[in-house]
């Protein structure tokens, strides 16, 4: 998933896109069920993106991956207040392309 992708996807989704739902049902719910709920996020993100992530190190740069856009989602889409939620999709999106850039590409 490209950045404009994934933007795209969740600034359209109105709050029902399934990776906003998961993430307000983790932050809602009991530790256990959040942990439940991020590893069954984390594994399917291994699967999906070990095809084009490769190299030594690639199931720990992945979760970095996950653990971004987990983070983005929760700050701007959940939260909903601070720097990321105010900024403008295209920003976050230029934002993005750098910051997984730098995760996508194997360690020199």
């Amino acid at each position: 998933m490209t950045p404009r992708a994934y933007v795209d996807r969740v600034e359209s989704a109105d709050g029902d896109d399934p990776f906003i739902a998961v993430i307000r049902s983790a932050a809602a719910s009991g530790e256990q069920t959040a942990t439940r709920l991020y590893t069954a996020m984390q594994q399917r993100s291994l699967e999906s993106y070990r095809t084009v992530v490769t190299g030594p190190d690639a199931d720990e740069r992945i979760a970095l991956l996950g653990a971004h856009l987990i983070g983005v989602t929760f700050s701007r889409y959940v939260i909903g207040g601070g720097p990321l939620a105010d900024m403008s999709a295209e920003h976050l999106v230029r934002h993005l392309s750098r910051t997984l850039r730098a995760i996508f590409e194997p360690p020199s």
